[in-house]
């Protein structure tokens, strides 16, 4: 008995010994630690890439205490946090730059014009080489995962969608990823294709890359002509095969009814998505009351606007990323009222504790929400 008494002894007095002491961090714990919601960048160059499309490349504003920028994995997206006309608003944009170029202290965004779009038309026609820019840590899932995904890679863009699909053919190339992709790229005309002479390039240059480019609105002798269709993605579909898309949600639906014949499974086929598309049946007005932390705000919204937007229009800087209900760091608690979420990943139990997300939400009464800021 007194041997298990002392061997207790022993066991305790080593559980107090390494409870007071610091555990040294691991790289991945500095890395987490480090890492921070907020870059601040500076717009080093702009780059006409169609007479509707920018590229910007952004270095870090070491004024502003940004010395680096984060790593990135091919097919992640940053948001831009612009003040405009007295309302907030965020908007996410693919990275299309190298990824190994993050190191080096560089990103590249591409900004297509927006009918009516707030932050791409300042982008396009107001900024310029030199001023500042806030933007997020990169985000999204969206891209090549060697765990889950088949060697045989199926993109199939549209318009701006092209832009994720430029990072994963570098990191292809940089044999930061092990696996072979050929990228559906539709385009209106020729002088619509996003990253042309880059594309070329690859093409002549790439044996695990390839781009193939369909017009729907110009024949040319280098392109094919027409919507992508089955008979156009027969040739590289394999036994197994990956599909990531990225482009308007009409792109989707047809590609989906497209892909049944091949008998491609859902779960190996992946989308992008920056755009909730809802109508409701009747736009009705409601009051709105924001509970800060150390604030209460009162304004109104609308059920054709989501909770996050009625919020920015009232100067409120709700926290956002994606605007699209996936990256969860807008999760508010919705103290009253009804809301209709769109495609948002909120899971059961979120739901239940009364979890919103506001990027995805729109207003069906009256509306109480409290955010912790």
């Amino acid at each position: 008995m007194d041997k298990i008494e002392k061997l207790k002894k022993v066991r305790n007095d080593i559980i107090k010994d390494y409870s007071g002491r610091d555990i040294k961090d691991t790289n991945i714990d500095t890395l987490v630690k480090d890492s921070k919601d907020l870059q601040y960048v500076i717009i080093k160059d702009i780059i006409s890439e169609t007479k509707d499309t920018k590229s910007f490349i952004l270095i870090p504003d070491k004024s502003k205490g940004t010395d680096s920028l984060e790593p990135f994995k091919a097919g992640q997206y940053i948001s831009l946090k612009m003040f405009i006309d007295e309302e907030y608003a965020t908007r996410a944009y693919s990275l299309s730059s190298r990824p190994s170029l993050a190191k080096k202290g560089e990103y590249r965004i591409t900004i297509k014009r927006v009918e009516n779009g707030l932050v791409s038309n300042i982008m396009l026609d107001n900024m310029k080489v030199g001023d500042g820019l806030t933007i997020s840590r990169p985000m999204g899932e969206f891209g090549y995962n060697e765990i889950r995904d088949e060697k045989n890679i199926i993109g199939i863009a549209g318009g701006s969608g092209i832009t994720p699909f430029m990072a994963i053919a570098y990191s292809i190339i940089d044999k930061e990823i092990d696996a072979n992709l050929t990228v559906f790229y539709s385009a209106k005309t020729k002088d619509d294709i996003i990253f042309r002479n880059e594309i070329e390039s690859i093409n002549k240059k790439s044996r695990k890359v390839k781009f193939v480019i369909t017009l729907t609105r110009e024949e040319a002798d280098e392109y094919l002509y027409g919507h992508i269709n089955k008979e156009m993605l027969e040739p590289y579909i394999k036994e197994f095969n990956t599909v990531l898309m990225c482009g308007p949600k009409t792109l989707y639906k047809t590609m989906n009814e497209i892909l049944m014949e091949f008998d491609i499974p859902k779960k190996c086929v992946h989308y992008e998505n920056f755009q909730v598309d809802y109508t409701p049946s009747e736009i009705k007005k409601y009051s709105l009351k924001v509970i800060l932390k150390d604030d209460l705000v009162e304004t109104t919204c609308k059920s054709d606007e989501t909770l996050l937007v009625a919020m920015e229009k009232a100067n409120i800087k709700a926290p956002s990323m994606c605007r699209v209900g996936i990256c969860g760091y807008c999760r508010s608690i919705l103290l009253e009222g009804n809301v209709k979420m769109i495609g948002s990943s909120m899971v059961k139990a979120m739901n239940e504790n009364d979890y919103i997300h506001p990027c995805v939400s729109y207003p069906e009464s009256d509306i109480v929400l409290r955010l912790d800021i």
